[in-house]
């Protein structure tokens, strides 16, 4: 499925924080939403993740409507997100959040009915911890507390959480932000992988452009709550204006 999102526009008092924002994800696309801090990026995923109701504008994901509904309603629609901020969840292990977000599996496909084949509470361990935690290099700490893990590794759970969840579209906010540059490859790398075993549609919002040319098909850039340009990696990365807006060039 495609999504096509028009005229999204949010308001908070007098600011406008996303204005008439629009773009379009095909199936099997990764989509960078880059732009400087303030420039309304995970204010738009917010909208479209159930989070913010926006005053205007459609989303529509195989036709139907996002805008409106709720977070748990876009789940069993197959629309998951990642968070700028991943939270300790108290106790749970790492194989515990991956249950969380397989949870939402239960009235949707994955995998060919995973659930309904696999009954036993140990088989649904096993066939998590093969089709989501061993590609994310997470096998060796299922059964630890998710708070006992790096910040490196708690972004890794939040994707596995997300992935976990068989989306058909992936919102992705910062996942690299606060990462090593090796584990910001790594994590990029778990991106495309995804995306190819998935076929999901993409859109990461991302501040390393290293990340963000080596991973997006292609970049939509954003400011003041605009839609400012969008094409690919290197006709973005070559625009006067992207430049100087983003990267502050005179």
């Amino acid at each position: 499925m495609a999504l096509t999102a028009s005229d999204v526009t949010i308001r908070f008092g007098g600011v406008v924080a996303v204005n008439r924002m629009a773009l379009d994800v095909l199936p099997g696309e990764i989509v960078g939403l880059i732009g400087p801090n303030g420039a309304g990026k995970t204010t738009f995923i917010n909208c479209l993740s159930g989070t913010y109701r926006p005053n205007a504008g459609s989303a529509l994901w195989g036709g139907d409507e996002l805008i409106g509904l709720s977070p748990s309603a876009l789940l069993r629609k197959g629309v998951a997100r990642t968070f700028q901020n991943v939270a300790s969840l108290h106790d749970l292990t790492v194989l515990d959040i991956a249950k969380l977000g397989a949870s939402v599996r239960r009235d949707r496909r994955f995998g060919g009915h995973l659930l309904d084949f696999f009954r036993s509470e140990r088989a649904l361990e096993a066939a998590l911890t093969e089709s989501i935690l061993a590609p994310l290099e997470l096998t060796d700490v299922a059964h630890k507390p998710i708070q006992t893990l790096s910040y490196g590794r708690r972004k890794a759970v939040d994707l596995a959480r997300a992935l976990a969840g068989d989306p058909q579209l992936l919102l992705l906010d910062e996942p690299v932000a606060g990462l090593t540059s090796h584990e910001g490859m790594a994590m990029a790398k778990a991106v495309r992988d995804v995306r190819d075993r998935l076929g999901c549609a993409v859109i990461m919002v991302e501040h390393k452009m290293d990340v963000v040319m080596s991973t997006c098909d292609r970049i939509a850039v954003m400011a003041a709550g605009s839609k400012i340009f969008e094409g690919l990696p290197a006709a973005v990365q070559a625009d006067a204006e992207v430049r100087r807006v983003y990267l502050g060039e005179p």
